[in-house]
């Protein structure tokens, strides 16, 4: 987990903000100038700071370090992306999932300095179980926010994202100038609309997956349901819309999927099926619980 959310965390990080402005303050930008971010030199500086911080990460030492600066740099970054006139949320799910280990790091952290002893693998733990909240917490709120801002007629007014495509489908256009894809583009858009039931009970359904989501953390098995949905509702969006959120689904995968862990799992009973087990399962079954 901690090698492939460091891989996650770096490629977040794009390699020079000296073409962003910043325009319309967003964020912490707010409050500090962060126009020193978009001098190439001083950038580079700040991206050899996170490769050294991310080692750190995975090799788990130096955390109260390496994690205050991987989140101040995320959301610094996403604050000057936002600054520009237009809101960009696709960073957003990565600065949370970084506050919340560092949260759950210093949680752990401060009682040692207070006297206390602490299990590293205990605080680990603990930034895991925090993290899974967070991603919850977010696909949870992204589905209130759908009630609330259409007034609870999300379901009614689902059909209407044939609009949305085609919004979206026209600043593609204008981005790539490929008439080709332009009119490809709006196939789902037509299609959607001539659909409408289909629509709602779709988006229903994805509407019932986000509202559910604190679900995951009954357990791993949950996890996987959730993260195998979640990421089916994103890789949808994106052909449909094209609105990718990369970032999400790679917590997912990570996180919730966990393919390493069933992969472990599995091969630990492929090696406990032994043939004696497989021959006289009742007295294989009578041995186990004996021990």
């Amino acid at each position: 987990m901690r090698a492939l959310f460091a891989l996650m965390v770096a490629r977040h990080i794009p390699a020079s903000l000296a073409h962003f402005e910043i325009t319309v303050p967003n964020g912490i930008a707010r409050l500090l100038d962060l126009r020193f971010l978009l001098d190439p030199h001083v950038f580079a500086m700040c991206r050899y700071a996170l490769w050294a911080a991310l080692v750190l990460y995975v090799l788990r030492i130096g955390w109260s370090i390496a994690l205050p600066y991987m989140t101040l740099l995320s959301v610094a970054v996403g604050s000057v992306i936002n600054s520009r006139g237009a809101i960009e949320h696709y960073l957003q799910i990565v600065s949370l999932v970084l506050l919340v280990q560092t949260i759950a790091h210093y949680s752990r952290v401060i009682p040692q300095w207070r006297g206390r002893s602490i299990d590293r693998g205990a605080s680990e733990t603990r930034a895991i179980e925090w993290t899974m909240q967070a991603i919850a917490a977010v696909y949870l709120a992204s589905g209130v926010t759908k009630l609330i801002a259409s007034s609870g007629a999300w379901v009614i007014q689902s059909p209407l994202i044939a609009l949305q495509i085609a919004k979206s489908n026209e600043q593609d256009f204008y981005d790539t100038l490929d008439p080709a894809r332009a009119a490809s583009g709006l196939v789902p858009a037509e299609w959607l609309a001539a659909h409408p039931l289909l629509v709602g009970l779709v988006m229903t359904a994805g509407l019932l997956v986000e509202l559910t989501a604190p679900l995951i953390l009954l357990g791993r098995r949950w996890a996987l349901v959730y993260g195998v949905a979640l990421i089916a509702f994103h890789q949808t969006i994106g052909r449909v819309m094209k609105l990718h959120f990369v970032y999400n689904e790679y917590l997912l995968w990570i996180y919730l999927v966990n393919v390493p862990f069933w992969a472990w799992l599995a091969a630990r009973r492929l090696r406990r099926s032994t043939p004696e087990e497989v021959s006289h399962p009742r007295a294989a079954k009578v041995h186990n619980e004996t021990n």
